[in-house]
Formats: C-alpha cells, structure tokens, sequence
C-alpha cells in the first residue's frame, strides 16, 4: 500500500483488551471510597447500582455522554449525594474515587504482538490514535510509539462523527486516502473512518462472525498482519 503515508488507530480493545483493566479500576475506586467514606455510604455500591446512577445522569444531561471522564465523575457527585453527603464532601471523594479509577485503567495490556509490531510501523510511519474512551496513551510506555492521541472528551462529538478524523488528518497533514485506520469498532472506527475516504482495517479482536458484509478493507485479528496488508500493493 504504497500511498498510505501514517496509520491511526482506535485503542480499547485495538491495542489492548479493555473489559478487564476496567473492571480492575472499577474495584480499586471501590476500595478506596470504602476507605474514606462511612459503610453505610458504600453499602449498596456495585457495578450494577452505579450503572444505573451514571444512566441516569446520561439521559438528564446527553451532551456529556461521550465525555468519559466528566460522566464517572458526576455519578460519583450523585451517588455520595443520594447518600446524604454535602456538595462539598461528595464532589472531594468524587475526585479521589476517578484519581484511583484513572490511575488503574491505564495498567493495560497489550496484545499479543502489538508492542512489537508497533516497533517496526513508528520505523515507517507517523502513528496516531483516535479514541471514544479516555485512557491516556501517551503517558503509557506504548505512546512511544505515537504522535498524538486524540480523545472523544475534548471534542464536540465522537466516532463516527468525523470531526476527530478530521483533525487527525489535519496534523498528519495528510488527504484521507493516504490514511489507514485501524479498529475493532465496525461503526465507529470502520464506517467512520470510510465515510471521509480513509481507508480502513477491522481489527477483529474476538474472531466475531457478523452478520453483514464488513465495510472494510482488510480484517484481521493480529495486530502483525498489519505488516502483510502494508506490503501489498494499493
């Protein structure tokens, strides 16, 4: 693929498996607020009843659903609140609970292969990442690797909204067709991705079959096939 000049890439459950590192930060921020609050504030907390506090805070306030970081924070605002905590109180073990969350979910682990194949592409290419959730890339070891990472929270809308492709594209100063992205997200990375030109690879990271013909141009499900496509002609 002679014309591609950088490669972007999605990362939870791209480059790493996602379900896990979250539901390990998830019992750490418990832990911790155990810690510092009274039993009777964290008696009934679990992934279940937090869940239906952060739903419920998505459908007063939508706008904000993309924004990871300001979700988690404001059901913890709510949760201590509906406790019986003061503003005050609730929004200071708000902020130590998302501090130890924060912290946990960025302890990846990355695929098989990726750390290597990452290594070999960063020879060649400019590597960038473009992200609907809020792990911090480039304060990872793997953000060696990369120019920048972009997150969902900071812009107006997420994938597939093509408003972070676009400024992707911008600081890769590159045309869409000279792009290749890469994620496991049919919708999201995929069809967004296709949408302004930019061509694309289904990361297929748990072998799923779909039920439709896949709009992309290559599928794999190991990140070192990358090297393959790479090498083939446009």
């Amino acid at each position: 693929m002679k014309s591609i000049r950088a490669l972007t890439f999605d990362l939870d459950n791209t480059l790493w498996e996602t379900d896990l590192t979250i539901l390990k930060a998830e019992d750490a921020m418990a832990a911790h607020l155990r810690h510092l609050s009274p039993p009777a504030w964290m008696a009934e907390f679990g992934l279940d009843t937090f869940r239906a506090v952060r739903q419920k805070i998505v459908e007063e306030q939508p706008t904000i659903a993309h924004n990871l970081t300001v979700v988690r924070r404001k059901t913890l605002v709510r949760w201590f609140e509906n406790q019986g905590a003061t503003l005050s109180i609730a929004e200071e073990l708000a902020s130590e609970g998302f501090r130890i969350f924060y912290e946990e979910r960025q302890k990846v682990e990355p695929y098989p292969d990726t750390v290597e194949t990452l290594e070999i592409l960063a020879k060649t290419y400019p590597l960038a990442a473009i992200t609907n959730g809020n792990a911090d890339l480039m304060a990872m070891p793997l953000g060696q690797y990369f120019q920048f990472s972009l997150q969902s929270q900071h812009f107006p809308k997420p994938k597939p909204d093509p408003v972070m492709f676009e400024e992707a594209l911008k600081r890769l100063a590159i045309q869409p067709n000279q792009c290749l992205h890469i994620g496991d997200d049919i919708e999201h990375d995929v069809m967004g991705a296709n949408r302004l030109g930019i061509r694309t690879v289904w990361f297929n990271t748990r072998a799923q079959v779909p039920e439709d013909d896949v709009p992309a141009d290559h599928t794999i499900t190991n990140l070192k096939q990358l090297l393959t496509i790479l090498r083939s002609p446009d």
